[in-house]
């Protein structure tokens, strides 16, 4: 109509989490993911001084990424003094020693990050997208919890205590972290609610690319967790299963994703 002001473009308000700012990791090379992850799990005592890394044919595996880039990772991080590499029989990729660890938290304590230090901090610029997507997936994955409690079968129960039993023989770092991604599925199935499964496995999709390397310790914990859910699930107990599985699933706040931007 003549003489009608042109509409205005309304920002897409539907989805926050896709603003431009929490997209700072997607454009990382997989070489500097790799740099990313392992300095922010260091960094935040998820992997202790000395301690051995998982070999490069696992990172690669749950990190996504081909094994030539976690070598020239490792290279990298090798050359700036974050890790130590040793040839032999009991050869690897090991953290470097207290004083180095000592050295790195003191800086970014401190604020005084490098140029070396962007890949970190296009991690840490995507802190509040993590909290929200991980308080996301605690809400959906309890409410399924809930809905399994009621819905499981006993042949779900075995499937998954059959999970745990794995995860707590396994020593494989990448083993443990499929074996827990078909965990939380199994309980998402188990809950008899196909057309919402989707909903979960998006939340899940949109978290991988934060997750960090940490120790078998870690694992070990969280794998008690599982069992505790397992548990309510065999009981019957939706009230019991979903606030276990959300409480677990709250833990990532401090433990094995990035948003850690507070920690100690």
């Amino acid at each position: 109509m003549t003489g009608a002001k042109p509409r205005e473009e309304v920002p897409d308000r539907a989805d926050p989490l896709r603003a431009p700012r929490v997209a700072a990791i997607a454009r990382l090379s997989a070489i500097d993911t790799v740099r990313a992850r392992i300095t922010m799990a260091i960094d935040l005592g998820l992997l202790q001084p000395d301690e051995r890394l998982p070999p490069a044919d696992e990172m690669a595996e749950s990190f996504g990424v081909s094994t030539t880039s976690v070598s020239r990772g490792l290279a990298l991080l090798q050359d700036e003094g974050v890790i130590v590499r040793k040839a032999g029989r009991y050869g690897g990729s090991y953290v470097r020693g207290v004083e180095r660890g000592a050295q790195r938290r003191a800086r970014r304590v401190g604020d005084a990050r490098s140029v070396d230090d962007a890949p970190v901090q296009s991690f840490l610029d995507d802190d509040s997208h993590v909290h929200t997507l991980i308080d996301e997936r605690a809400v959906l994955e309890a409410g399924f919890a809930a809905l399994a409690a009621h819905a499981c079968t006993p042949q779900d129960v075995g499937e998954l205590r059959a999970l745990v039993e794995r995860m707590a023989e396994t020593q494989s770092w990448a083993e443990f972290r499929n074996l827990d991604r078909a965990f939380h599925r199994g309980v998402v199935a188990a809950a008899g609610a196909p057309l919402a499964e989707s909903l979960a496995a998006r939340v899940n999709a949109d978290l991988d690319p934060y997750f960090l390397p940490y120790s078998m310790g870690l694992l070990r914990d969280s794998n008690r967790e599982h069992e505790q859910i397992v548990d309510a699930l065999e009981r019957g107990d939706a009230g019991a299963a979903a606030r276990l599985t959300a409480a677990h699933v709250q833990g990532l706040h401090h433990s094995m994703y990035v948003g850690l931007t507070d920690a100690g």
